[in-house]
This record gives structure tokens, C-alpha cells and sequence, in this order.
């Protein structure tokens, strides 16, 4: 497999705690658990044309844009204008879960300079730090690259990159506990 060009810069990296009241991560999350979840969100995917070939397999839901859900669209529309408060627009929204042996592997969001982020949002209302679950930035796109972040997956916690990074989310320690993950990936408004 050919190796895509990756970003290590770790300037672009923002994350934010604290932002989402209680409630409505419970809300959100509890809602999450209704929707129609599939385990057919393949990481890593470039087999042509269907992109059915990668890494592996985990759970997900794919949002259409212009079905995002209430709570959904009020989170993207409350992050994008008070918080990142830059010229994005939205390419694609989905929801990941991975459950116990569902590590995920390294991967990226896009190509360098491509100046798309990925924006995402932990969704879990309830997680206890020994469930793990740690979101990393790799310096190379290598499943043994050394680490260059690890970040603790905390309810409600937002964390904002460039998806030309390569990152891999872990799954949870415990099982029966569904890690989820809220993911926007945004494009320049030109």
C-alpha cells in the first residue's frame, strides 16, 4: 500500500472541556442509542470503487447533512459559530463506536494542505478513566509509530485537528461499554 503524505504539526490541535452542560450530553448520548448502527464503517478504506477493503471494521452511524439530528445540528451549529469560529462548512458527519477488541488503527482524514479538520466530539455522558479509551496522535502512519499525543477520552470532551495527522481512537477496557465518538469533518468555505 502506497503511504500518504502526513502532517506532524500539532499546532493545529485544540481541544476543549467543560463546554457541554451535562444534561445535554446525556440527552445526546441516550439518543445515540436509537439510531441505526452498523458495523460497516471500514477505517482506512481505498479499495475501488465501493471502498468496502481496509483495516477493519467498526460501528457507526453516517448522518446525511441535511438529516442531522436536532441535537446534532444545534452542537455543530453552537461549535462552529461560537467556538472554532472559522470559515468551515460541513462534509460529512458520522458517529463512531467501538467496543471491547475494537482498537482502531492508524489512519488519516484527508491530505496534507487540504486544510480540512476533523472535529470530534465525545459523546459518552458516563466514563470511567480506567475504561481507557484514548484518542492518539502518531508522528508516522504506522501502527507502531510513536505517539506524539495521547488524549483521555473525558465526556463531552471536543477536540479539534487536522485530519492529515495520523490518529487512531482505542477502544474501551471494559466490556458491554460502547466508546463513541461524534465526528465532523469540516472543509474551507471558500
Amino acid at each position: 500500500m502506497i503511504q500518504p503524505q502526513v502532517n506532524t504539526d500539532l499546532s493545529s490541535v485544540q481541544i476543549w472541556d467543560n463546554l457541554i452542560d451535562d444534561r445535554f450530553l446525556l440527552d445526546l448520548d441516550e439518543e445515540s442509542n436509537h439510531y441505526h448502527w452498523c458495523l460497516d464503517n471500514v477505517a482506512n478504506a481505498r479499495s475501488f470503487p465501493y471502498r468496502l477493503k481496509g483495516s477493519h471494521y467498526f460501528w457507526g452511524v453516517t448522518i446525511p447533512q441535511n438529516q442531522l439530528p436536532e441535537k446534532i445540528k444545534i452542537l455543530y451549529d453552537f461549535l462552529l459559530n461560537s467556538i472554532i469560529r472559522q470559515p468551515y462548512k460541513l462534509n460529512s458527519a458520522q458517529i463512531n463506536g467501538q467496543s471491547l477488541g475494537q482498537n482502531g488503527t492508524v489512519h488519516i482524514d484527508n491530505s496534507i494542505n487540504s486544510g480540512e479538520r476533523t472535529l470530534m466530539v465525545f459523546i459518552n455522558f458516563k466514563w470511567q478513566k480506567e475504561w481507557e479509551g484514548e484518542f492518539q496522535l502518531l508522528e508516522e502512519y504506522n501502527n507502531n509509530a510513536k505517539i506524539i499525543e495521547n488524549i483521555k477520552y473525558i465526556p463531552g470532551r471536543i477536540v479539534l485537528f487536522d485530519g492529515s495527522i495520523p490518529h487512531r481512537g482505542l477502544a474501551p477496557t471494559e466490556p458491554y461499554v460502547l466508546r463513541k465518538s461524534l465526528v465532523f469533518r469540516l472543509i474551507k468555505n471558500e
